[in-house]
């Protein structure tokens, strides 16, 4: 017996079933295992069944195989049957393949390997979950290769684990290679007993360097519950939480996103500081969901406050376009800023002004402006704004007030500048940034040639699904920053202009493929290139692209310093104008 943390906790070597020593195995009489509420769902990929598999040749080879490390909290022992109640802290994920594994075994030897070993599982989380497992465990062992559902990951791995034992099974015989497997696969066990769910996780904090398998919104559940629970006694809050969290995975959304919004819907609340919503999610809602921290926020961390921000979430997911206008796109544009933490001001917005969506999104690009100007200004994120943030913009939000004037009187002038400063500093400064060397700073040029792109996109009505898949659809459609006129031939023929061919007058957002087919290539040769870029099906055209082709023809051809400067000064208007600097 060990103390940890001033707490009792068993730990042993322990093999995977019943051997010679009786008292060390980890699937076998007396013992029921638990996957409960707060874990996450069964997810191991193919790497990972991959690295599971080459462990287990290596144990059937008769080598001793370490496990792991897996950490159960008992939650008491049935009295008719004197069972084990063992909550799996860590290691659902191996138990659950081990139990894939023993179930082909025993389909192919016809022998009762799982109930010999009472190797079973039962899944409280997601009900899909344990509908999916059993549905895996009852295919016949020579139907597992035709079963086609590739949305059960249980059902997917054991095709990949019959693989594996169908090699197995033709080198030998499959009783002697069991019996050499289960011989030789070992565990370190940690069981933990009368202890609060927050603590017992924390215990596996300190013992685990290798990280854990329940992340921040996994903590959250168990932080919130706790709260909950002694906080308003006798009510099935876990069951609800689950629910909540069930919702969110059946849309594939995310539930750390939602946490963020919670976090800032706290702090625009009770206007908190810029270092208390820093903190990570975990720590933040450790200490807010603490006895201490909760004081004087009751209201906000009622269950219904969270399941409102969960609907808002999904809500704005399922309809992004609830407004006609560039508005729709302000989340993607903060994301872009060098203060993407902010993305969560639409929702934010939305949470307090009763649901009205094409408001809060409206407020969302108002801030966004300020975001941006300060992301172009400064070569990283700086107090001053994030101070601005979260004890002006944030509680404003809260009050439902209208934030125009706000960031109209502050968009011009230094966020190093008092209130009543009379200050042109952000207006000037941004037009110096953009008009020279802009090019040099990557997340600069980014901001810059995306809006500058997303403003010609809206002026020509484009429909707003094809400016998400041109602009913000990173993963599936990539582009770069493009000189029009190549830098190798502004350097060598131009020297003198440098600095303005690497400003906004000379660059423009072109699809990645077309962009490296093009290379160093001549001005007019590239015309062509950008009128036929509209023939790729997969990549979708530019209207700025189309633009800068036209103003190139127009100028017989010619791209040099005139037309850089005239661009430059066409964008120049085109952003300051939105952004509120002129």
């Amino acid at each position: 017996m060990h103390m940890i943390h001033n707490r009792p906790m068993e730990t042993k070597v322990v093999g995977l079933v019943k051997t010679a020593d009786e008292d060390s195995y980890i699937y076998g009489e007396n013992k029921h295992y638990i996957i409960p509420e707060y874990q996450r769902e069964y997810s191991w990929e193919d790497s990972q069944i991959e690295s599971f598999i080459e462990s287990i040749k290596r144990a059937a080879k008769g080598e001793s195989v370490f496990m792991g490390t897996v950490q159960f909290n008992c939650e008491g022992t049935d009295e008719d049957t004197d069972t084990l109640n063992l909550h799996i802290i860590d290691g659902q994920q191996r138990m659950t393949t081990f139990l894939l594994l023993c179930s082909i075994l025993e389909k192919l030897s016809g022998k009762d390997i799982l109930q010999k070993h009472h190797m079973g599982l039962k899944i409280k989380n997601f009900t899909s979950n344990n509908d999916k497992l059993k549905e895996a465990l009852a295919v016949k062992y020579e139907d597992i290769d035709h079963v086609l559902n590739e949305n059960n990951r249980y059902m997917k791995n054991m095709k990949l684990l019959k693989e594996f034992v169908d090699e197995l099974a033709s080198n030998g015989q499959i009783d002697e290679i069991v019996t050499t497997i289960f011989s030789n696969i070992y565990f370190v066990e940690l069981v933990t007993k009368g202890i609060p769910l927050p603590q017992v996780v924390d215990i596996f904090n300190t013992i685990n360097t290798t990280g854990l398998d329940l992340n921040s919104a996994d903590l959250f559940k168990l932080q919130f519950y706790e709260y909950l629970n002694k906080k308003y006694p006798n009510e099935n809050w876990m069951q609800q939480i689950c629910d909540l969290y069930e919702k969110v995975n059946e849309y594939e959304y995310k539930m750390q996103d939602i946490l963020d919004i919670y976090k800032h819907c706290i702090g625009a609340k009770h206007e908190l500081s810029w270092e208390k919503l820093s903190n990570s999610n975990e720590k933040f809602f450790e200490e807010i969901l603490s006895e201490e921290g909760s004081k004087g926020k009751e209201d906000i961390l009622k269950f219904e406050k969270f399941e409102k921000i969960v609907k808002i979430y999904i809500d704005f997911k399922k309809t992004p376009y609830v407004t006609k206008t560039i508005d729709a796109f302000a989340e993607n544009v903060i994301q872009e800023t060098r203060y993407g933490r902010y993305r969560t001001l639409p929702y934010v917005a939305a949470y307090f002004n009763n649901q009205n969506y094409a408001l809060a999104l409206k407020s969302a690009m108002t801030a966004a402006k300020y975001l941006i100007v300060c992301s172009v200004n400064f070569d990283k994120a700086i107090n001053p704004v994030q101070t601005f943030m979260c004890k002006t913009i944030l509680p404003a939000l809260s009050r439902n007030e209208d934030i125009e004037d706000v960031i109209q009187k502050k968009i011009r002038k230094s966020p190093y500048c008092r209130e009543n400063a009379v200050d042109n500093w952000n207006k000037e400064e941004f037009k110096r940034r953009i008009e020279k060397g802009l090019f040099y700073n990557g997340k600069r040029a980014y901001i810059i040639c995306m809006l500058s792109a997303l403003l010609e996109e809206i002026s020509a009505k484009t429909k707003f699904q094809d400016i998400e898949a041109k602009l913000f659809a990173w993963k599936v459609f990539k582009y770069d920053m493009e000189h029009i006129c190549a830098r190798e031939i502004f350097e060598r023929t131009d020297p003198d202009n440098i600095p303005a061919y690497n400003g906004i007058g000379n660059l423009v957002v072109l699809n990645r493929s077309i962009n490296r087919g093009i290379g160093n290539s001549a001005v007019k040769e590239k015309v062509a290139k950008y009128e036929n870029s509209n023939s790729y099906e997969t990549e979708p055209k530019f209207v700025s692209v189309m633009r800068v082709a036209e103003q190139i023809k127009a100028a017989n051809n010619i791209w040099g310093i005139d037309q850089v400067e005239k661009r430059c000064q066409e964008q120049e208007k085109l952003l300051c104008e939105f952004l509120g600097l002129d």
